[in-house]
Protein backbone atom coordinates (compact mmCIF):
# COMPACT_ATOMS: atom_id res chain seq x y z
CA UNK A 1 0.00 0.00 0.00
CA UNK A 2 1.76 3.14 -1.19
CA UNK A 3 1.24 6.86 -1.81
CA UNK A 4 1.12 9.33 -4.67
CA UNK A 5 2.98 12.53 -3.91
CA UNK A 6 5.14 15.34 -5.32
CA UNK A 7 8.94 15.32 -5.24
CA UNK A 8 10.21 18.68 -6.48
CA UNK A 9 7.98 19.35 -9.51
CA UNK A 10 7.55 15.75 -10.62
CA UNK A 11 4.48 13.65 -9.85
CA UNK A 12 5.36 10.02 -9.21
CA UNK A 13 3.28 6.92 -8.63
CA UNK A 14 5.28 4.20 -6.96
CA UNK A 15 4.51 0.73 -5.71
CA UNK A 16 6.82 -0.89 -3.18
CA UNK A 17 6.88 -4.23 -1.45
CA UNK A 18 9.60 -3.19 1.00
CA UNK A 19 7.36 -2.22 3.86
CA UNK A 20 4.49 -4.10 5.48
CA UNK A 21 1.54 -2.34 7.01
CA UNK A 22 0.02 -3.81 10.16
CA UNK A 23 -3.77 -4.01 10.25
CA UNK A 24 -6.24 -4.98 12.94
CA UNK A 25 -9.16 -6.49 11.04
CA UNK A 26 -12.59 -6.64 12.73
CA UNK A 27 -15.24 -9.28 12.10
CA UNK A 28 -18.21 -8.17 10.02
CA UNK A 29 -20.55 -8.63 12.99
CA UNK A 30 -20.24 -8.88 16.76
CA UNK A 31 -22.75 -9.32 19.57
CA UNK A 32 -22.71 -8.26 23.21
CA UNK A 33 -21.45 -10.89 25.68
CA UNK A 34 -20.02 -13.04 22.86
CA UNK A 35 -16.28 -13.37 22.21
CA UNK A 36 -15.12 -11.28 19.26
CA UNK A 37 -12.13 -12.61 17.32
CA UNK A 38 -9.72 -10.00 15.94
CA UNK A 39 -6.96 -10.65 13.41
CA UNK A 40 -3.63 -8.81 13.25
CA UNK A 41 -2.28 -8.94 9.71
CA UNK A 42 1.04 -7.77 8.27
CA UNK A 43 1.32 -7.32 4.52
CA UNK A 44 1.25 -5.05 1.47
CA UNK A 45 -2.06 -6.16 -0.10
CA UNK A 46 -4.89 -5.31 2.28
CA UNK A 47 -6.01 -7.46 4.03
CA UNK A 48 -3.81 -10.36 2.89
CA UNK A 49 -1.05 -11.32 5.29
CA UNK A 50 2.52 -12.25 4.41
CA UNK A 51 3.56 -13.20 7.93
CA UNK A 52 1.63 -13.91 11.12
CA UNK A 53 2.41 -11.37 13.87
CA UNK A 54 2.93 -12.84 17.34
CA UNK A 55 0.26 -10.88 19.21
CA UNK A 56 1.67 -11.96 22.59
CA UNK A 57 4.80 -9.91 21.81
CA UNK A 58 3.02 -6.61 21.20
CA UNK A 59 4.10 -3.99 23.72
CA UNK A 60 0.44 -3.09 24.32
CA UNK A 61 -2.99 -4.35 23.25
CA UNK A 62 -6.25 -2.95 24.57
CA UNK A 63 -9.79 -1.84 23.76
CA UNK A 64 -11.99 1.08 24.74
CA UNK A 65 -15.66 0.39 25.41
CA UNK A 66 -18.31 2.93 24.31
CA UNK A 67 -18.34 4.39 27.84
CA UNK A 68 -14.54 4.86 27.77
CA UNK A 69 -13.72 1.84 29.96
CA UNK A 70 -10.37 0.25 29.12
CA UNK A 71 -10.62 -3.48 28.41
CA UNK A 72 -8.04 -6.25 28.17
CA UNK A 73 -7.49 -7.90 24.80
CA UNK A 74 -6.12 -11.46 24.87
CA UNK A 75 -3.47 -12.90 22.56
CA UNK A 76 -4.75 -16.08 20.89
CA UNK A 77 -1.75 -17.37 18.93
CA UNK A 78 -1.70 -17.49 15.12
CA UNK A 79 -3.87 -18.93 12.36
CA UNK A 80 -2.58 -19.26 8.79
CA UNK A 81 -0.83 -15.89 8.19
CA UNK A 82 -2.65 -13.88 10.86
CA UNK A 83 -2.10 -13.19 14.53
CA UNK A 84 -5.20 -13.77 16.62
CA UNK A 85 -6.67 -11.80 19.52
CA UNK A 86 -10.01 -11.71 21.29
CA UNK A 87 -12.11 -9.89 23.84
CA UNK A 88 -15.74 -10.05 24.97
CA UNK A 89 -17.78 -6.84 24.59
CA UNK A 90 -20.48 -6.53 27.23
CA UNK A 91 -22.71 -3.88 25.66
CA UNK A 92 -23.75 -2.66 22.21
CA UNK A 93 -21.83 0.20 20.64
CA UNK A 94 -18.61 0.86 18.74
CA UNK A 95 -15.41 -0.35 20.43
CA UNK A 96 -11.94 0.97 19.66
CA UNK A 97 -9.06 -1.51 19.66
CA UNK A 98 -5.34 -0.82 19.29
CA UNK A 99 -1.95 -2.44 19.66
CA UNK A 100 1.60 -1.09 19.79
CA UNK A 101 4.60 -2.97 18.49
CA UNK A 102 8.01 -2.87 20.13
CA UNK A 103 10.42 -0.52 18.32
CA UNK A 104 13.06 -2.09 16.06
CA UNK A 105 16.14 -0.61 14.38
CA UNK A 106 16.75 -1.27 10.69
CA UNK A 107 19.54 -0.25 8.29
CA UNK A 108 18.74 0.14 4.59
CA UNK A 109 21.22 0.79 1.82
CA UNK A 110 20.84 4.18 0.12
CA UNK A 111 18.79 3.10 -2.90
CA UNK A 112 16.37 1.01 -0.83
CA UNK A 113 15.98 3.80 1.75
CA UNK A 114 15.28 6.40 -0.95
CA UNK A 115 12.73 4.10 -2.62
CA UNK A 116 11.02 3.62 0.74
CA UNK A 117 10.80 7.40 1.27
CA UNK A 118 9.30 7.87 -2.19
CA UNK A 119 6.79 5.05 -1.88
CA UNK A 120 5.57 6.03 1.58
CA UNK A 121 4.97 9.71 0.94
CA UNK A 122 7.88 10.91 3.08
CA UNK A 123 8.77 13.71 0.68
CA UNK A 124 10.15 16.01 3.37
CA UNK A 125 12.80 13.45 4.29
CA UNK A 126 13.73 12.79 0.66
CA UNK A 127 14.06 16.52 0.00
CA UNK A 128 16.16 16.98 3.12
CA UNK A 129 18.56 14.22 2.04
CA UNK A 130 18.74 15.77 -1.42
CA UNK A 131 19.50 19.20 0.06
CA UNK A 132 22.20 17.73 2.30
CA UNK A 133 23.61 15.67 -0.61
CA UNK A 134 23.17 12.48 1.40
CA UNK A 135 20.99 10.47 -1.01
CA UNK A 136 23.95 8.11 -1.49
CA UNK A 137 24.08 7.28 2.22
CA UNK A 138 22.36 4.36 3.94
CA UNK A 139 19.43 5.07 6.20
CA UNK A 140 19.29 3.78 9.77
CA UNK A 141 15.87 4.11 11.35
CA UNK A 142 13.94 2.95 14.37
CA UNK A 143 10.35 2.07 13.54
CA UNK A 144 7.22 1.07 15.43
CA UNK A 145 3.62 0.39 14.45
CA UNK A 146 0.37 1.25 16.22
CA UNK A 147 -2.66 0.04 14.25
CA UNK A 148 -6.22 0.66 15.39
CA UNK A 149 -9.69 -0.57 14.45
CA UNK A 150 -13.36 0.05 15.11
CA UNK A 151 -15.69 -2.82 16.00
CA UNK A 152 -19.43 -2.37 15.71
CA UNK A 153 -21.25 -4.43 18.34
CA UNK A 154 -25.02 -4.64 18.00
CA UNK A 155 -26.74 -1.27 17.50
CA UNK A 156 -23.92 1.25 17.34
CA UNK A 157 -25.51 4.24 15.64
CA UNK A 158 -25.01 6.76 18.47
CA UNK A 159 -21.57 5.87 19.86
CA UNK A 160 -18.96 8.64 20.07
CA UNK A 161 -15.77 7.23 18.51
CA UNK A 162 -13.70 10.43 18.49
CA UNK A 163 -11.81 9.73 21.73
CA UNK A 164 -8.04 9.34 21.06
CA UNK A 165 -6.36 6.21 22.41
CA UNK A 166 -3.01 7.87 23.12
CA UNK A 167 -1.03 6.15 20.36
CA UNK A 168 2.24 7.76 19.22
CA UNK A 169 0.71 8.24 15.75
CA UNK A 170 -3.04 7.91 15.49
CA UNK A 171 -5.89 8.35 13.02
CA UNK A 172 -8.91 9.55 14.99
CA UNK A 173 -12.38 9.21 13.43
CA UNK A 174 -14.44 12.36 14.02
CA UNK A 175 -17.80 10.68 13.43
CA UNK A 176 -19.36 7.25 13.85
CA UNK A 177 -19.08 5.46 10.48
CA UNK A 178 -22.08 3.20 11.11
CA UNK A 179 -24.45 5.39 9.09
CA UNK A 180 -22.11 6.29 6.23
CA UNK A 181 -23.42 5.68 2.72
CA UNK A 182 -21.57 5.22 -0.55
CA UNK A 183 -20.78 8.71 -1.81
CA UNK A 184 -20.33 10.17 1.68
CA UNK A 185 -17.04 11.34 3.15
CA UNK A 186 -15.64 10.38 6.54
CA UNK A 187 -13.71 13.04 8.45
CA UNK A 188 -10.66 11.90 10.39
CA UNK A 189 -7.88 13.69 12.28
CA UNK A 190 -4.23 12.63 12.50
CA UNK A 191 -2.49 13.07 15.84
CA UNK A 192 1.24 12.73 16.43
CA UNK A 193 2.25 12.77 20.08
CA UNK A 194 -1.29 13.99 20.87
CA UNK A 195 -1.07 17.02 18.54
CA UNK A 196 -2.68 17.51 15.09
CA UNK A 197 -0.32 16.59 12.26
CA UNK A 198 -0.72 18.81 9.18
CA UNK A 199 0.43 18.20 5.61
CA UNK A 200 0.96 14.43 5.75
CA UNK A 201 -0.31 11.90 3.23
CA UNK A 202 -3.11 9.50 4.14
CA UNK A 203 -3.87 6.55 1.90
CA UNK A 204 -7.06 4.50 1.93
CA UNK A 205 -7.80 1.08 0.54
CA UNK A 206 -10.38 -1.68 0.14
CA UNK A 207 -9.66 -5.40 -0.28
CA UNK A 208 -8.41 -6.48 -3.69
CA UNK A 209 -6.61 -3.25 -4.68
CA UNK A 210 -3.13 -4.82 -4.68
CA UNK A 211 0.01 -3.05 -3.45
CA UNK A 212 -1.17 0.44 -4.39
CA UNK A 213 -3.64 2.35 -2.26
CA UNK A 214 -6.90 3.36 -3.89
CA UNK A 215 -6.32 7.04 -3.20
CA UNK A 216 -4.30 9.54 -1.20
CA UNK A 217 -4.72 13.04 0.21
CA UNK A 218 -2.97 15.45 2.56
CA UNK A 219 -4.21 16.49 5.98
CA UNK A 220 -5.08 20.18 6.36
CA UNK A 221 -3.75 22.64 8.94
CA UNK A 222 -5.91 21.00 11.62
CA UNK A 223 -4.56 17.54 10.77
CA UNK A 224 -7.92 16.61 9.23
CA UNK A 225 -8.92 14.90 6.00
CA UNK A 226 -12.10 13.67 4.31
CA UNK A 227 -11.97 10.02 3.22
CA UNK A 228 -14.40 9.22 0.37
CA UNK A 229 -16.65 6.21 0.87
CA UNK A 230 -16.64 4.31 -2.42
CA UNK A 231 -18.04 0.98 -1.18
CA UNK A 232 -19.18 -0.86 1.92
CA UNK A 233 -17.30 -3.61 3.71
CA UNK A 234 -13.69 -3.35 4.85
CA UNK A 235 -11.89 -0.02 4.63
CA UNK A 236 -8.43 0.85 5.92
CA UNK A 237 -6.63 4.20 6.19
CA UNK A 238 -2.84 4.24 6.53
CA UNK A 239 -0.03 6.64 7.30
CA UNK A 240 3.73 6.67 7.90
CA UNK A 241 5.40 9.64 9.60
CA UNK A 242 9.16 10.07 10.05
CA UNK A 243 11.26 12.26 12.33
CA UNK A 244 15.00 12.78 12.75
CA UNK A 245 16.09 12.35 16.37
CA UNK A 246 19.75 11.58 15.48
CA UNK A 247 20.05 9.08 18.32
CA UNK A 248 23.25 7.18 19.05
CA UNK A 249 22.24 4.05 17.11
CA UNK A 250 19.78 5.47 14.55
CA UNK A 251 19.29 8.73 12.67
CA UNK A 252 15.63 8.49 11.73
CA UNK A 253 12.49 7.30 13.50
CA UNK A 254 9.33 6.26 11.68
CA UNK A 255 5.86 5.76 13.09
CA UNK A 256 3.27 3.63 11.29
CA UNK A 257 -0.45 3.49 11.85
CA UNK A 258 -3.63 2.20 10.24
CA UNK A 259 -7.32 2.60 11.04
CA UNK A 260 -9.57 -0.22 9.84
CA UNK A 261 -13.35 -0.52 9.94
CA UNK A 262 -16.01 -2.78 8.49
CA UNK A 263 -18.72 -0.51 7.07
CA UNK A 264 -22.10 -2.28 7.44
CA UNK A 265 -23.73 -3.38 4.21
Amino acid sequence: MRHVFMIAVTSILCSSTFAHDLWLVPPAKAKPKEKANITAISGTKFPIGDVAPDTAKFAKRWALAPDGTKLEVDAEGTKDKAGMMSFTPQKAGVYLLAVQSNPKVLKLEAEAFNDYLVSDGLSHIYRLRHKEKSLNQAGVERYSKSPKMLLRVGDASDTDVSKPMGLPLEIVPLSNPSKLKVGDTWKVRVLFQDKPLAGVFLGWDHPGEGDDVQGTLRTNAKGEALIPIAQKGLLTIRLTHMTRPKAADYEWESFWTTLTVHLPE
